[in-house]
């Protein structure tokens, strides 16, 4: 890829530019270097090594690589980092392949508890509770009332989400070229403490879609392929960058080397 399509943003983003122009239309946006400095503490707690030390004995649920990640697996974390690179994520049996990523029980607490929520995302949480999410193309459309938020559950993602509940928090760690093919649910934010990943989104269902296949495998296979008219949404996203995620846009992910990430479902 040559450059990143989704729209970018600086850290100083309004709160009200970023909901008047993202979040009430339904528009992803990278938000650069939006918790370089606050998510500094949380980058080194999350060190692979400080893992293994301090946590490696809990286990923890893995979930199937799958779109709608309908398979579980338990390991201890110590375990799961040391045999995560052994898979092969070029093919069309994601079912088969687990990761670790959101579904997180008591053993975590202590750890998530001391994530800074993005400040973007605390304003989002906030702004939900207040006034709808309307589509991008109301005016055109004529629609009188705003889109009513939809969900479909992944493991990551708690069946029931809304403003009247808190943000779900979904830690995860995974190897180069893993992640989950097409899916939509909640709009959120996804930023990574430690490798990169790359995003891939489309506002309706996108093309070549195989549920069972690797989000790495759909890059390969049909990325290649595509007439310029449907390219995706398409971004790399680096520590310390913010990524929103509108509801209900399909998207996937592929890690690009050992990836330390976070994502905050509102």
């Amino acid at each position: 890829m040559a450059s990143c399509s989704v729209p970018i943003e600086p850290a100083d983003l309004p709160h009200i530019r970023f909901h008047s122009e993202y979040q009430r239309r339904r528009r992803p946006v990278v938000i650069r270097n939006a918790t370089r400095v606050s998510g500094e503490r949380f980058r080194k707690l999350t060190e692979v090594e400080e893992l293994v030390r301090s946590w490696g004995s809990r286990t923890v649920t893995l979930s199937s690589a799958n779109a709608f990640s309908y398979g579980r697996a338990r390991m201890t974390i110590a375990d799961y980092l040391s045999t995560m690179s052994e898979s092969s994520w070029d093919g069309k049996d994601a079912d088969n392949k687990y990761y670790w990523f959101g579904e997180h029980g008591p053993e975590l607490e202590e750890l998530l508890a001391q994530y800074a929520l993005p400040r973007f995302a605390s304003i989002a949480v906030e702004t939900l509770a207040s006034s709808p999410v309307c589509p991008a193309n109301e005016e055109q459309q004529g629609v009188g009332a705003c889109l009513h938020r939809t969900s479909i559950s992944i493991a990551a993602v708690p069946a029931q989400t809304g403003p009247s509940q808190p943000p779900a928090l979904s830690f995860g760690v995974a190897p180069h070229k893993s992640g989950v093919p097409f899916h939509f649910h909640n709009d959120g934010f996804s930023e990574v403490m430690h490798g990169a990943k790359r995003w891939l989104l489309y506002e309706d269902k996108p093309p070549g879609f195989q549920e069972n296949s690797t989000s790495t495998w759909w890059l390969e296979h049909v990325y290649p392929r595509l007439a310029s008219k449907n390219m995706p949404y398409d971004c790399i996203i680096f520590p310390g960058d913010l990524l929103y995620f509108p509801n209900g846009w399909w998207h996937a992910t592929i890690n690009i080397g050992l990836t330390v990430f976070m994502s905050v479902f509102l």
